[in-house]
């Protein structure tokens, strides 16, 4: 494969990565009504629930760009073991990390995570007990549901599992698509880009993680 195959198959990558991410911060944001209460998270529910076209066309929007960034990772992963590959001006100062090493496991783990998620919460196929109950205003009762299901020891662990997994895939990444499309034009600032995508990855992550975190404790309940 040539370099110029290779470094178009990163941007590519790079730019699914990037709605991937976009779908993460938005989803977080809605997520987070839970701390507002039962009326704040359930209306926000009821908002999509109202909107089957905005819900099923980002479903595939994000299903075309998971399995496009599936198939790429795999796709460079291979090509980067088995070539002598020199695909940027600042490679041979790039430190590595333990991110950056285990990005495909990482992957792997929070496609596994998706899928779970999805059975578990969105369509309710692993636990029936609280799924689609209505709440006082005839809405989908979500709050109720996250509040019987997170706070289950091994449902929090699961869910923080795949945030852990989330986060260690999301402080490289940002990195590599902002080394992909050559942001980082000078070795002495590959350090602090790393930093600053390590510092976003967690700010996002420790959103997530409170939701199981506090549900758990009965810090909200």
């Amino acid at each position: 494969m040539s370099n110029y195959s290779l470094i178009t198959k990163k941007m590519i990558l790079g730019v699914s990565g990037l709605v991937l991410f976009g779908f993460i911060v938005g989803h977080l944001l809605g997520n987070l009504s839970v701390f507002a209460g039962q009326d704040a998270i359930n209306s926000y529910a009821h908002f999509l629930h109202k909107n089957p076209l905005l819900v099923y066309s980002t479903r595939v929007v994000l299903l075309i760009n998971i399995s496009l960034h599936l198939y790429l990772s795999i796709s460079i992963t291979y090509t980067n073991r088995n070539a002598n590959q020199r695909d940027y001006a600042v490679k041979n100062y790039l430190r590595t990390t333990f991110a950056a090493s285990s990005m495909i496991y990482s992957g792997l783990i929070i496609l596994a995570f998706i899928v779970y998620h999805l059975l578990h919460l969105t369509f309710g196929v692993l636990d029936t007990s609280h799924f689609g109950v209505l709440d006082d205003q005839n809405r989908f009762d979500v709050y109720t549901m996250l509040m019987k299901n997170l706070s289950k020891g091994y449902v929090a662990v699961i869910y923080l599992t795949g945030l852990t997994a989330l986060a260690l895939h999301l402080s490289h990444a940002l990195f590599s698509v902002c080394q992909t499309f050559s942001l980082i034009r000078r070795k002495q600032n590959i350090v602090k880009f790393q930093n600053v995508s390590s510092v976003i990855s967690m700010t996002i992550i420790t959103g997530y993680m409170m939701i199981p975190i506090t549900i758990f404790i009965g810090l909200i309940s």
